[in-house]
C-alpha cells in the first residue's frame, strides 16, 4: 500500500498539453515577426484570409448593433493550416460607447500590418480607400461584408470567376437595363478596340462582336473581359486545327490565369470597376462567386 501511495505521489503527473499550440493556433501578434504580408506587391493568401475573415467577424458583430469596440492583436486568435480563419477571443456583447468603431479599428490593424508604402497595386489602393471610408462614416450604410470579397482579397482563382460569374449572373438573373446601370454607375473611358486589336486571338475575340458591342468604357471592358475568358481558347483550338493533333493543340492552349493576366494588362482598372458595380448595385457578392 505504502509503496503504491509513493509511486503514484512521485510526481509523474501527465503533462498539461497548450490546446492551441497543438492545433496550430497563434495569436495575431505572434505572426507578425514571421510572416510577410506581401507577395509581389500583393497581400499573401494568409493574410487574405485573416482579413476576410475578421470583416466578416465584424459583419456579425455590426448585424447585432455592436458597432464600437476593438481589435487588439494579442485578442485575435489565428487557426492554422490552409483554411487560416481569425476570430475574436473575446466577443462583445454590447457596445463600448467610449472605443472606437471596428471599422475604424479594423483600417488601422491593417494598415499597421501592410506598413507605411507606397503602394503601386490598384485593387490594393482601391482597398485602402474603401477601410478609411468606411472608418469615417463616409459610407456608413456600406455593406461592410462585401469588402470580404474585393478583389485585393480574392485569390488568383477567384478574380476571373468574379468577372466571368458576373457576366452569367447578370444575364440570367439581372434585370433588362443593368447594362445600362453599368455604363451609368462606373463612367470611366476605356480604350477597348485599339488595346486588343492585332494581339493573336484577342483580336478573334473582339471581331466577333464588334465595337456595336464592345463600348469604349467601363462596359465595354467587362463584356470583352467576360467572353475572352470563355472564348480565346477556342480561337487558339481553330487556328491549329488543320496542322495539329488534338493533344499538340492542348499544349498550345492558355490558361485561365495566363488569360487572365493578359486582360488585367489591357484594362488595369477593370477589377475595381466590376467590384463597384456590385456594390453600387447591391448586389450580394458570395451569391455571384
Amino acid at each position: 500500500m505504502d509503496g503504491e501511495g509513493s509511486a503514484s505521489g512521485s510526481g509523474s503527473a501527465l503533462p498539461i498539453f497548450d490546446l492551441n499550440a497543438l492545433l496550430g493556433r497563434r495569436t495575431l501578434n505572434k505572426h507578425f515577426e514571421t510572416e510577410n504580408p506581401f507577395d509581389n506587391n500583393k497581400i499573401t493568401p494568409f493574410y487574405q484570409r485573416i482579413f476576410g475573415s475578421l470583416i466578416e467577424a465584424i459583419s456579425i458583430i455590426e448585424s447585432s448593433g455592436i458597432t464600437r469596440g476593438y481589435l487588439q492583436p494579442d485578442q485575435i486568435m489565428v487557426g492554422g493550416g490552409p483554411c487560416t480563419r481569425a476570430w475574436l477571443l473575446n466577443e462583445p456583447e454590447e457596445d463600448n460607447p467610449t472605443a472606437p468603431t471596428y471599422r475604424e479599428q479594423f483600417d488601422s490593424l491593417v494598415r499597421m500590418i501592410l506598413g507605411e508604402r507606397d503602394f503601386s497595386n490598384l485593387e490594393l489602393n482601391h482597398f485602402l480607400h474603401i477601410t478609411a471610408s468606411a472608418a469615417s462614416g463616409r459610407q456608413s450604410l456600406f455593406n461592410f461584408r462585401q469588402l470580404q470579397w474585393h478583389p485585393a482579397l480574392l485569390s488568383s482563382d477567384e478574380l476571373p470567376q468574379l468577372v466571368y460569374c458576373l457576366f452569367i449572373h447578370l444575364n440570367m438573373k439581372g434585370t433588362s437595363s443593368w447594362k445600362e446601370d453599368f455604363r451609368q454607375m462606373i463612367q470611366r473611358d476605356v480604350e477597348v478596340r485599339d488595346t486588343v486589336l492585332g494581339v493573336d486571338y484577342f483580336s478573334d475575340v473582339y471581331n466577333l462582336e464588334g465595337p456595336q458591342y464592345y463600348e469604349e468604357n467601363a462596359l465595354g471592358a467587362f463584356l470583352y473581359s467576360a467572353n475572352a475568358i470563355s472564348d480565346v481558347n477556342d480561337y487558339i483550338r481553330k487556328s491549329f486545327k488543320q496542322y495539329m493533333k488534338d493533344e499538340e493543340k492542348e499544349k498550345k492552349l492558355m490558361s485561365v490565369d495566363q488569360i487572365f493576366d493578359m486582360l488585367i494588362s489591357f484594362f488595369p482598372h477593370m477589377l475595381i470597376d466590376v467590384y463597384d458595380f456590385l456594390v453600387k448595385r447591391g448586389i450580394p457578392i458570395d451569391t455571384v462567386i
